[in-house]
């Protein structure tokens, strides 16, 4: 992949993604003022969620594809290993929003006994457990990864922090899910930080392209 295809690319995708980012913020905001800050989400907070994080992950996969391929040779393995990651993010969040997506809202309003582990916000859900996976753990050594790449500007220093703060706060989620001690930095990693790092990422491919155009 040339590398000026790799940053129109990468722009498109950060700026769905923030455009996707604001969408759940705004999401998260009504639940946080209906529901209290909590993972369990009301259902149309639920279902715009579903909608936005099963869109985000070809968005993703190309967002961190592109980080690779604007990047010299030497980040070779760094990119490809968040490249890896985010595969590895994108393989068990669409597989549970596919199926809350289809088989849950097919069942509702009544969601029949036999379906609830699959419900995905609900306590002992096989998928929650999925999404946390996802989005708490692949995600975050995906970032992880690709942080050391952005580096010199002013711009790339501030991607890199919010890179490795999103890691931080993705990680601790898992470890609140799995101690089952609420620790509720998950939302902000995936709401706020997320939408900046989008902003940010359209910004830094956009001065790419014109570089190399």
């Amino acid at each position: 992949m040339k590398k000026n295809i790799a940053s129109q690319l990468g722009f498109w995708a950060s700026v769905l993604g923030a455009v996707i980012g604001v969408i759940y913020l705004l999401a998260l905001i009504f639940s946080i003022m209906t529901e209290g800050f909590s993972f369990q989400l009301p259902p149309f907070a639920q279902l715009v969620s579903g909608i936005g994080s099963f869109l985000l992950v070809p968005i993703l996969v190309i967002i961190f594809t592109a980080i690779r391929y604007v990047n010299e040779e030497e980040n070779l393995v760094l990119g490809s290993l968040g490249i890896n990651f985010i595969i590895l993010f994108g393989a068990t969040v669409s597989i549970n929003r596919f199926v809350q997506l289809t088989v849950i809202q097919q069942s509702m309003p009544d969601v029949p006994a036999d379906l609830t582990r699959f419900l995905p916000y609900e306590p002992g859900s096989v998928m929650f457990a999925l999404e946390v996976l996802g989005w708490g753990f692949f995600s975050s050594l995906a970032a992880v990864f690709v942080a050391p790449l952005f580096s010199d500007s002013r711009l790339n220093k501030t991607i890199r922090w919010l890179f490795i703060l999103y890691a931080l706060f993705s990680f601790i989620s898992v470890f609140s899910f799995a101690t089952n001690i609420p620790i509720p930095t998950g939302p902000i990693a995936w709401g706020p930080i997320f939408l900046v790092i989008s902003i940010l990422l359209s910004i830094y491919f956009r001065k790419i392209n014109k570089q190399v155009t």
